[in-house]
C-alpha cells in the first residue's frame, strides 16, 4: 500500500507534533492493523539498529573544529524511531534540523506507478557516508535514512533567520516538480538538498523573508 502523502519537511517539533497526533487516543492511527502490517513488513532488525548506532557516533558536521555535537540526537530525542513509525502516512520525509542539517527519511518501492528508475537498488548501508538503506536487496520496500550536513554559515553573516526554513522547502518542491524521479535517485536528490540549502542560506544573508537572490540561487 502506497503512503497517501507523497512528501512532508517537518522540522523536529513538528516531526514530534505528527507523531504524537498520529499515537493519540484521539487518532489511534499506530494502532491500526494495517499501520502495524506495513511497518512489521519493513523487517528493520539488528542490523539497521547497528548502522543507526554507528551514524549517531558522526559528527553533525563534517568541517574542522565544529562544536556542534553528534547525531546523537537522532536516537536520543527518537527522531529515527518517529519518522520511520510515519512512513505508512508520509513516503518521503525531509525534516528540517536547522544547523544540525536535514534529514531524508523515505520508503522507496521496488516499482512506482510514473515506471521511474529505482537508483537505491544500487546503493548499500553506508555510516560514514551518513546514509542507512534496508531491505534493497529483497521484494520489500527500501527504507533509507540519510543525513545531510548544514551548509557553515557564520553567525556574524545571518541577518534574519526568517523564512530559511520556507525558501528551503519551496526550492526543493521547485526540484521535484521540475524531476518527479528526484527521491528516487541518490545523486538526484543529493543536488536538490543542497540547491535547497543554498536557497535557505541566501535568506539567512537578507532582511527579507524571501531574498531576491533566490532566483539567481535557484
Amino acid at each position: 500500500m502506497r503512503s497517501p502523502v507523497t512528501f512532508a519537511s517537518p522540522n523536529i517539533l513538528e516531526l514530534k507534533h505528527l507523531y504524537h497526533e498520529a499515537d493519540s487516543e484521539t487518532h489511534g492511527l499506530l494502532n491500526h492493523r494495517l499501520w502495524w502490517d506495513i511497518v512489521n513488513d519493513f523487517r528493520l532488525g539488528s542490523e539497521w539498529r547497528m548502522d543507526l548506532e554507528q551514524l549517531a557516533r558522526r559528527p553533525v558536521c563534517p568541517y574542522p573544529n565544529s562544536d556542534k555535537g553528534d547525531l546523537s540526537f537522532l536516537l536520543n530525542e527518537g527522531i529515527a524511531q518517529m519518522a520511520v513509525n510515519l512512513l505508512p502516512f508520509f513516503q518521503h520525509l525531509v525534516i528540517k534540523c536547522g544547523e544540525r542539517g536535514i534529514v531524508v527519511v523515505m520508503r522507496i518501492s521496488k516499482s512506482n506507478v510514473r515506471g521511474d528508475v529505482n537508483s537505491w537498488g544500487l546503493q548499500r548501508s553506508n555510516p560514514h557516508a551518513r546514509t542507512i538503506i534496508a531491505n534493497v536487496s529483497d521484494a520489500r520496500d527500501a527504507v533509507v535514512l540519510k543525513h545531510f550536513p548544514a551548509i557553515l554559515t557564520k553567525p556574524e553573516e545571518i541577518v534574519s533567520v526568517t523564512g530559511a526554513g520556507d525558501s528551503l522547502v519551496g526550492a526543493l518542491s521547485a526540484s521535484i516538480v521540475k524531476d518527479g524521479s528526484t527521491f528516487l535517485d541518490p545523486v538526484k536528490l543529493d543536488a536538490a538538498i543542497q540547491l535547497s540549502q543554498k536557497a535557505a542560506v541566501a535568506s539567512l544573508h537578507s532582511i527579507r523573508a524571501v531574498s531576491p537572490l533566490l532566483g539567481q540561487t535557484i
